[in-house]
């Protein structure tokens, strides 16, 4: 019996670049695209075996309670996934699949890009203040911190140690040791460590045990003028605890991609401090992205068909 594959695309795209792959897979499979409309989707997922890029705001416990005992996997293109892992999803058997490390490349250069402005003072340039800026400082023979070592984080530490940097990343997980990590230190032993780094970059995954890691606790022991770097997600900074640092002037700048809430309000006091950059979590696309994201899903989706492992697996559990 031929297992149905029910695929949402709002624009078209992916059903355009996926026609071909579905000709050539006929006789295995049934695949199906359907558009991000609930009433649609939920007719589909009665019969489906894999559930492929459902909005976040539509796989919901509703939508789950409608699949049959046949759905064996859930794909999403994007990397973040904490907003699908309600308990029901959680508990159950079903494969989760994603988009991390193919996002590594521009969010790790976004990352840069928000550092170096800080630097060379940037913030200052753009916003014409420049009487009032500080020296810039240069990275080289700097120590910079990276917070999570996965796609992003690697990445990062690759770029930077190109700039002359010490590059000591952080991870709950023993990490590939390569030429461009000149230290590696298990998370439980960050505060031991954070109060030399000049520079401490977050990119965390979001998950409960990393929610507000960056809290009052960890911004005490950083040194005064550090840099902060946050491309991961938001809720892994606790906002009031940034807040409260930047009033007493701890830092030499801060670069925020994503925040909690998000986005903040326009009165909000991080926008208003010229120390601060924010950019609207636009670290994840690129042009190159959708070509990662695709062949990725091609993967998975041939590997489903021929009963061969899936890649980018998920632990629900620990949601990264």
């Amino acid at each position: 019996m031929k297992k149905k594959i029910l695929i949402i695309t709002s624009r078209g795209l992916l059903k355009k670049s996926l026609l071909d792959f579905k000709k050539k897979y006929n006789n295995y499979t049934n695949i199906v695209f359907c558009n991000d409309i609930l009433t649609e989707i939920e007719k589909h997922i009665l019969d489906c075996n894999a559930l492929i890029n459902c909005p976040r705001n539509l796989f919901t416990k509703n939508l789950l309670s409608k699949a049959s005992d046949s759905l064996e996997w859930v794909h999403i293109g994007g990397a973040g996934c904490e907003e699908y892992l309600f308990p029901e999803f959680v508990d159950s058997k079903i494969i989760l699949t994603n988009g991390k490390i193919i996002q590594g490349p521009e969010v790790s250069d976004h990352a840069i890009a928000l550092l170096l402005s800080i630097s060379r003072n940037l913030n200052y340039v753009f916003k014409n203040k420049i009487t009032n800026m500080p020296r810039p400082i240069e990275l080289r023979k700097k120590t910079a911190l990276i917070v999570g070592m996965g796609g992003i984080g690697s990445l990062v530490a690759e770029k930077l140690s190109s700039f002359g940097m010490n590059i000591v990343g952080v991870d709950q997980n023993l990490v590939p040791l390569n030429s461009y990590v000149d230290e590696f230190i298990y998370s439980q032993n960050i505060s031991k460590v954070i109060k030399n780094a000049d520079v401490v970059i977050c990119a965390l995954p979001y998950t409960l045990k990393n929610h507000h890691f960056f809290s009052s606790h960890l911004f005490n022991k950083m040194k005064k003028n550090v840099i902060f770097i946050n491309i991961s997600r938001g809720k892994v900074v606790d906002t009031s605890a940034l807040v409260k640092f930047v009033r007493k002037d701890k830092f030499y700048g801060v670069g925020l991609d994503v925040t909690d809430p998000e986005p903040l309000s326009k009165n909000h006091s991080l926008r208003k401090n010229i120390k601060i950059i924010i950019t609207p979590h636009i670290a994840g696309p690129s042009d190159y992205n959708r070509e990662r994201s695709l062949e990725v899903l091609k993967t998975n989706l041939e590997n489903f068909i021929l009963k061969l492992p899936l890649i980018n697996i998920v632990d629900k559990k620990l949601g990264f």
